[in-house]
Parts: structure tokens; C-alpha cells; sequence
């Protein structure tokens, strides 16, 4: 026994159907073509009746242009602006085309209330099966309605409804009214308005069953919503004359008012011009002036009057001469101090009471005497000017007062008066604006409509509706997708494998062989042998050889020994017919093999002696072990029921024969029960140098396969590879590499 080795394959989840290849879809593709093919016959047939059925509708476009940069005769702008381009504005023009009221015209215009197109009362009734129903229905439920609608206050609603004076429109009018909505509902159910993308161009489309109609329809309305236009732009216009003539009247009244009002003011107020405020104003100017020299004057005397009556007060009357300029002063000074310069000459010579002092002593006397007369007549000369320049001031101010009294109503007057000439000026420009506004908009005749019919409808040349082209292209898209809808339900529907490739995918090991299915009589008992020997060329036999050509590399590669496990996932994947057919095709070619059958839990119902009786000590090897006759291969049953399986696989003694098998044969088979059944299958795994899994074609389960061989690495077997059995050349092989030899016609001579 050699030590397990490590595989660089680890154990993973199962690809799907959207791990195929291109080919292996086109593969796919191929085998189901028959379901994709039915689906496409059958929607082409439908689109076939479809297109024969329903009535053709035809479509006729006309363009519309918005402009809103018209060239201009008046400044009709200032009447009725022109509307910006704008989303806004586009959309806004849209809803005009599809508002009833349009439609409303061109029903009359055209007199489609004729026409049982538009018209539903003139449809002939047919009940189908479906308004049958329905009568039925609400036959059934009738009595029900009637009992929820029963109810006082919707018999108090009826009754204020059907009082007298409550609806006055009469019967056969609001039967009239009711078909002219359904036919303009028609209507516009036909009619399709767009925009192009971010132009300033409407595309007016309309559909009906009739060629002809469908273009004199979408004309029409192409016309009508210009007519619109300048229907509004001239009721606009009207309105704007009624307006300003009415206006008018009443502007003249308040101009006139307004000019006898400036003339009544200045009648009755005593200004000239403009002139006299001005005057007044420099009058004040110059009386101002004089005012401030009158008080410079009267501040100067006050000063001097003070000053010289401080100076008498504190050092006599002389005291006033103090800065007088004055010839008689002046004199009286001198004589004075020429009286002392002789008095003091007399008394340094004559005493006090010498008579020339005496008489020199009166004479100073009397000068002093008149010197104080002086200051006393100079004091009051001062008081006399200090008065009169206080009158002098007063008078001025006076003047001032008088003449701002006059110049403040001056004023007041001629602030009233401006007042009252702007007034009767701004009436005036008001007057004279809607004057010319109204002579221009009297002789304005306006027939240019901001938009303009870019082009007309024709008459379509072919249906818009049904598309036969591409109702047949639909069909066929439909029919493939659903047939490849179905193919892959089918597909996703298969539990196992469908190929080699797959296989090999989905769990990481590589696929030994794929043995195609053969019948079931050449398999079963000694038909195998007679199948083996009869056709030891066929491709049968060749996968089996095939696969231990792979297992000589493989052992020769990692130096292993010729003990083989061959197990699967569950029961019924051909894994005992696999063992078999391997052993006998190899001992059939010289080799020396021995089969085990380790199943011991499946005995036979007539038991032979074999590997349990062998292990458990009741028979000997050469008893157990069965020689066939015709070949090199050898033979061990399970032999009797054993009440415990596992202690008869991890027996030593079991141990110890394959060991020595291994050096006999040239390879040890062991055949063991499922993995996912029992634990046999794990506990051989050990002992074996080589483990293939038996994978059943379609069969198989993934996640079966995923478990099997995690539980295997988990028990440490050397994972050779697997084989998958069973396969049907006729679905699989011309896409496979594994089987393409065994269906390809050209190596149908080596089998």
C-alpha cells in the first residue's frame, strides 16, 4: 500500500446549464430543434390569421411650425404679445390640437357624426358571447343592487332632482349631448399629437380606416388650429379697440378737468411768473445782509458803552476819554497837565495858600469840571447810538419777517400750481398714448397666425396598423423565444450529467471514459459474457479497456498499486456491470484479475461461499474464490448475510489477503455498495490505491455526485477518476469528444 495522494481538484458545487460552451448550446439547440421549430410555426400562425383578421388602419402626418419671430407690420405686440418658445409653450399648443373644443370643430366641419367610425349609435349592435355574460350577470345581482341602492337619502337626492325647475335641459338634448361627447372621445382617440424632439415643429398624425378620410382629417386639423389663431388674435384685437374707445371718453373728461383746474389756481392766486419768487428771494438776500451789518454795528456800540462805563465807574468820569480820539479832549488833557507842571512849579517856590496857587488851583478845577462834562456828554452819545442802532436792527428784522411770510405762501402757491400742471400733464400723455394706440389698432386688419402648416398630410400609401413585416418578425422572435424557453425548462430539468465535459466540470476529476448504452440482454447475467466474447472489439468493450489504460498511466505516474475500488453515489448506475465488464474484457486480453464483490449487505438469495465466509473463518480461500472457465478472471462472491458488514471490511485478515492479492493479480477489483447507501464503500477506500466513481448518464443527481466525493476525500481515497455510463450515442456523442468515435460513421469499421 502506498500513501494517499493529494489531488489538485477540489470538491465543488455542480455547473448548470449556463456553464455550457457555444457549441454545447448550439449543441442543445440542435437536439431540441423539433419544440423551437413548432413554436415558430405556430406564431407564424398566428400572426398570419392575426394580419387576416384585423381591419387595417391607415395614418396620414402633417407638420406644424410655431414661429414666434413673425415679421411685423404693427407694434401689435403691445396688444396681444407673441407667445416664447419654450417646453412649456410647445406642450401648452399640443393640448390645443387635442382639446375637444378643436376637435369639437372639425367633427363639424367635416360632418363626422355621419360616419359610424365615430358615431356609436350608428354601429350596428351585435351581442357576443361576452355581453351576454354580462346581461346574465347583472340579471343575477340585480335584485342585490337594488336593495343597497335603496337607500333614503339617494331617494331624497332623486327627488330634489326630479323637482320641478331642477334641470331644464330637456331629454332629446341631453341625448344629443351625450353622442357628441362619445363621438369627439372617438375622436381623439385617433388623433396623436408629438413634438420633434426639441424643435419647435407638431406632428399631427391621424388614423382611421379609410386612406383618404384619415388625410382630410389631419388637414383639417392642421387648418383649424391656424384659423384658431387668428381668430383669437382678432377677437383680441376687437376687444382692445372697445377697450380703448371706452377709455378714451373718459381720459378726455380728466384732461379737461385737469387744465381747469391750472387755470382756476392761477386766477385765483396773486403770482405773475415764476419770476416774482425769484425776486422775493433776493430781496431776502439783501435785507439779510443788511441785518448782519445792523448787528455788527449794535454789538460794537455795547462793547464801547460797556467799556468806558466799567472805566468810570472804577477810575472816574475821565476814565471815558480811555481810547477816544477827540481834539477837545486832546486840549483839555494838555491844559491839564500843563496847570500841574505850574502848580508843582509854584508850590516848590510859594506855599499852599499863596494866592497864584490858589488861582492856579480853580483855574485846574474848572478844567477838570469840563473834562467831566466831556465824559458825560460822550456817555450819552453812546447810549444815543447804541438806540439807534437797536432800531435800526429791529426795522430790518421786521422787513425779514414780512418778506418770508410772503416768500413761504409764495411757495406753498407755487407747489400747488406744479402739482396741478403735472397732474394735467401726465393725463395729457396718458390721453394722447391711447389716442395713437387706438388709431392704430382701429386700422389694424391681423390675419398672420404665429404657426404655420409646414407641410400637408397625403394619403397614406400603406396601413400603419397591422405591420404585416413586422408581425411576422415578431412571430418568429416570440416562436424562438419560446421555444428556447421551453428548451430550457427541459434542460434545467435534467437531474445528472449530459456530457464528459460537464462532468468533468462540475466535480474537478477527469472522465476516464463514457460507456454507451447497450441493450439490456447483453448485460444481464452471462449475457455480458456472451456479449464480451462475442464483440470484444465493440465500443462497449473498448471504453472498458480504455479505462484501464488511464489507470496504468496514473499508477505508473504516482507509483500506486493495482488494488481498484469501483463504487457510485447511489444504486442502479451500472457500477457492478462496470466492474464486471472491466474485469472480463481485461482477463479476456491475458491479464490476471480477481474480482470482489464487497456488497455484503445485497446477498444473493441462494448464497455461495465467498468473501464474509473466507474472512469470518468458516471456509478456505481456494473455496471461496471462483476460477471462470474461459478466461484468466477470478471470481469472490459476498458470500453469506453477515450481521455486521464493517467488521468484515476493516478485518484485518481482509487487510492482509489483499495485500497478498495484490502480488498475484495483476489487478484486485473491488466492487463496493453506493457511498450515499452505506459506509462500506468509505471503508474500503483506504485499502484500495485507486477509486472511480461511476456517474449514470442524465441520471445521476449533482449534488449526489458533490456529496460522493466529499465524503470520499474525507475517508482519504486516491480518486482516479470517474466514468460515466450508459449514454445514448444518438443524443450525445456528436457533441462530445468522448463518444464522437464511437457515432461517427467512419470509425464505425473498428468496432
Amino acid at each position: 500500500m502506498t500513501m494517499p495522494r493529494q489531488l489538485n481538484a477540489d470538491s465543488r458545487l455542480p455547473a448548470g446549464l449556463m456553464s455550457l460552451s457555444i457549441m454545447q448550446v448550439l449543441g442543445v439547440v440542435w437536439r431540441r430543434k423539433a419544440i423551437i421549430l413548432t413554436c415558430i410555426v405556430i406564431a407564424l400562425s398566428g400572426a398570419i390569421i392575426a394580419n387576416g383578421v384585423i381591419t387595417p388602419r391607415y395614418t396620414a402626418t402633417a407638420s406644424i411650425i410655431v414661429e414666434p419671430n413673425r415679421q411685423k407690420l404693427l407694434e401689435f405686440d403691445s396688444v396681444m404679445s407673441n407667445m416664447p418658445v419654450s417646453m412649456e409653450t410647445m406642450q401648452s399648443e399640443v393640448q390645443v390640437l387635442k382639446s375637444p373644443t378643436m376637435a369639437r370643430r372639425v367633427v363639424d366641419s367635416l360632418g363626422l357624426t355621419a360616419l359610424a367610425e365615430f358615431n356609436p349609435a350608428l354601429e350596428p349592435r351585435r351581442d357576443g358571447v361576452s355581453d351576454q355574460v354580462k346581461s346574465a350577470v347583472k340579471g343575477v345581482f340585480k335584485p342585490v343592487i337594488a336593495w343597497l341602492r335603496d337607500d333614503p337619502a339617494d331617494r331624497r337626492g332623486i327627488e330634489l332632482a326630479e323637482a320641478p325647475g331642477a334641470w331644464d335641459v330637456p331629454p332629446d338634448e341631453l341625448q344629443r349631448d351625450r353622442g357628441e361627447t362619445r363621438v369627439i372621445g372617438r375622436f381623439l382617440e385617433k388623433l396623436n399629437v408629438e413634438i420633434q424632439g426639441s424643435s419647435r415643429v407638431i406632428t399631427v398624425s391621424y388614423t382611421t380606416t379609410d386612406p383618404q378620410l384619415s388625410q382630410q382629417v389631419t388637414n383639417a386639423i392642421a387648418q383649424e388650429y391656424i384659423d384658431d389663431q387668428v381668430r383669437l388674435k382678432s377677437e383680441t384685437t376687437a376687444g382692445a379697440n372697445t377697450f380703448l374707445g371706452g377709455r378714451m371718453e373718459q381720459l378726455r373728461g380728466e384732461v379737461e378737468a385737469a387744465e381747469r383746474a391750472v387755470e382756476e389756481f392761477r386766477a385765483t392766486t396773486p403770482i405773475v411768473s415764476e419770476d416774482d419768487g425769484t425776486l422775493l428771494a433776493e430781496q431776502i438776500f439783501s435785507l439779510n445782509r443788511k441785518r448782519i451789518d445792523a448787528q455788527l454795528e449794535l454789538d460794537t456800540v455795547n462793547e464801547r458803552l460797556m467799556r468806558v462805563t466799567a472805566a468810570m465807574n472804577a477810575r472816574g468820569g475821565t476814565a471815558a476819554f480811555d481810547g477816544v480820539q477827540s481834539p477837545v479832549i486832546d486840549s483839555l488833557r494838555l491844559e491839564e497837565m500843563r496847570l500841574r507842571q505850574v502848580e508843582s512849579e509854584l508850590l516848590s517856590t510859594l506855599g499852599p495858600k499863596h494866592p497864584k496857587v490858589v488861582t492856579l488851583r480853580s483855574e485846574l478845577s474848572k478844567r477838570r469840571q469840563q473834562m467831566a462834562e466831556e465824559a458825560e456828554r460822550l456817555l450819552s452819545n453812546l447810549q444815543s447810538e447804541k438806540q439807534i442802532a437797536e432800531q435800526r436792527l429791529g426795522s430790518i428784522e421786521h422787513s425779514v419777517g414780512n418778506l418770508q411770510v410772503n416768500s413761504d405762501d409764495l411757495n406753498a402757491a407755487q407747489i400747488k400750481l406744479r402739482a396741478l400742471q403735472r397732474e394735467a400733464d401726465a393725463t395729457k400723455e396718458v390721453f394722447e398714448a391711447f389716442l395713437g394706440r387706438y388709431k392704430e389698432t382701429a386700422q389694424l386688419d391681423y390675419e398672420q397666425s404665429q404657426a404655420r402648416v409646414l407641410s400637408l398630410a397625403s394619403i397614406p400609401t400603406g396601413p400603419s396598423f397591422p405591420k404585416t413585416s413586422l408581425n411576422y418578425a415578431i412571430a418568429v422572435v416570440l416562436g424562438c423565444g419560446i421555444g428556447g424557453l421551453i428548451v430550457l425548462l427541459l434542460e434545467l430539468s435534467v437531474r445528472g450529467f449530459r456530457d464528459a465535459e460537464e462532468l468533468e466540470r462540475a466535480i474537478g476529476l477527469p472522465v476516464l471514459a463514457v460507456i454507451p448504452k447497450v441493450a439490456a440482454g447483453n448485460v444481464v447475467g452471462v449475457g455480458l459474457d456472451r456479449f464480451l466474447a462475442e464483440e470484444p472489439n465493440s465500443a462497449f468493450a473498448e471504453a472498458h479497456k480504455g479505462v484501464y489504460a488511464a489507470l496504468r498511466v496514473d499508477r505508473r505516474k504516482h507509483s500506486l498499486g493495482n488494488i481498484l475500488l469501483v463504487t457510485s453515489s447511489m444504486p442502479n448506475e451500472g457500477k457492478s456491470i462496470f466492474s464486471r465488464s472491466l474485469c472480463t474484457s481485461l482477463a479476456r486480453g491475458g491479464l490476471n484479475v480477481l474480482l470482489i464483490d464487497c456488497d455484503l449487505r445485497a446477498s444473493e438469495a441462494e448464497p455461495r461461499l465467498g468473501l464474509s465466509d473466507y474472512i469470518l473463518g468458516s471456509c478456505p480461500l481456494e473455496q471461496a474464490v471462483r476460477v471462470a472457465d474461459d478466461s484468466s478472471l477470478s471470481m469472490l462472491t459476498p458470500g453469506k448475510a453477515a450481521s455486521d458488514p464493517l467488521a468484515v471490511l476493516r478485518s484485518p485478515k481482509l487487510a492482509k489477503f489483499l495485500e497478498a492479492a495484490a502480488t498475484q493479480y495483476d489487478l484486485v477489483c473491488l466492487d463496493t455498495p453506493p457511498v450515499l447507501a452505506v459506509s462500506d464503500a468509505a471503508t474500503l477506500a483506504e485499502m484500495a490505491d485507486q477509486t472511480v466513481m461511476v456517474v449514470r448518464w442524465m441520471r445521476t443527481p449533482r449534488h449526489f455526485a458533490a456529496a460522493t466525493l466529499q465524503r470520499l476525500r474525507r475517508n482519504r481515497a486516491q480518486l482516479a477518476g470517474v466514468v460515466m455510463t450508459q449514454a445514448k450515442l444518438t443524443r450525445s456523442a456528436k457533441s462530445n469528444p468522448y463518444l464522437v468515435g464511437y457515432a461517427d460513421r467512419s470509425f464505425r469499421k473498428y468496432y
